[in-house]
């Protein structure tokens, strides 16, 4: 099976694509752990890129880069939050008191992944990826709206939000979670670090949830389960893993303005990318 897939890449490329996933990884890993992202953002638009070299079939693969993403946050999440932890950095508290909402949200996205069509789930990703690079250019630190993340209803309505559009882009929410914990007076460390948790509590479900959808509607994939491919887990977890930890000792020590606006125009860039894609 893992030849099937080999087979289908051009010899000229599959070097070139060996070092892409590698690549893939280690920035994936850096940005988890500096800006509290599961590296979704990455990790999807280069996945697809290859599944399209691979052929495989387009009505599945744009969910095959979701779901596999979804995968590779899982050991992501729990380094990046455990050595934001260690740092005195996550706020265990929030995440247990919005963890089932957000595991609601998780169930319902993936329901709705299952009954979309691939082209309709590359233009919400283009979107949800556009909104998300505006955010990381225009964020200001003083916009607040309350001293304390909020303890009524509110806070499940946050959560099944996060859980639902983080899985149906396939990142580890923390784009979503980061600026939201930062309007309710998180210091920013502290925001980034909750972050990395609340991905490990999305990915675990999410994953669930794209096997189980990929069975569902009978997708047959090489070195796949459901909608979860471990060819490109195999190649880009092991380098997640080990760039985390350096993500995050950047993040304790380095100004974010200028990587924020780097990190918000490569994912311009993917957002136009994957728009073309799906116009074209």
């Amino acid at each position: 099976m893992f030849s099937t897939i080999l087979n289908n890449i051009p010899s000229d490329q599959l070097v070139l694509l060996i070092i892409l996933l590698l690549t893939t990884g280690i920035f994936a890993g850096t940005i988890a752990g500096l800006f509290g992202i599961g590296g979704g953002v990455v990790i999807v638009p280069a996945l697809y890129y290859i599944f399209t070299l691979a052929e495989i079939d387009e009505s599945s693969r744009m969910h095959l880069a979701v779901g596999t993403s979804l995968a590779n946050i899982i050991p992501t999440s729990i380094i990046s939050s455990y050595s934001h932890y260690k740092r005195k950095a996550v706020d265990f508290n929030l995440i247990k008191l919005i963890a089932p909402s957000l595991v609601v949200g998780v169930i319902f996205g993936a329901f709705v992944v299952s009954n979309i069509s691939g082209s309709s789930l590359m233009l919400t990703y283009a979107i949800l990826l556009f909104l998300i690079a505006l955010q990381f250019f225009f964020w200001r630190d003083e916009w607040q709206l309350a001293d304390g993340f909020p303890k009524n209803n509110l806070k499940h309505i946050y959560g099944s939000l996060i859980g639902f559009l983080s899985t149906i882009i396939g990142i580890g929410g923390g784009s979503l979670s980061t600026p939201l914990l930062k309007i309710y007076n998180f210091e920013i460390h502290k925001a980034i670090g909750t972050a990395a948790g609340i991905g490990a509590i999305i990915a675990i479900p999410g994953t669930i949830g794209f096997v189980l959808s990929g069975i569902y509607n009978n997708v047959s994939l090489p070195l796949s389960v459901g909608y979860v491919n471990f060819l490109g887990l195999m190649m880009i977890s092991p380098m997640t893993v080990l760039a985390a930890p350096y993500g995050v000792k950047l993040a304790h020590y380095l100004s974010k303005e200028t990587l924020n606006k780097i990190f918000a125009f490569f994912i311009l860039c993917m957002s136009i990318r994957l728009f073309l894609e799906w116009l074209f």
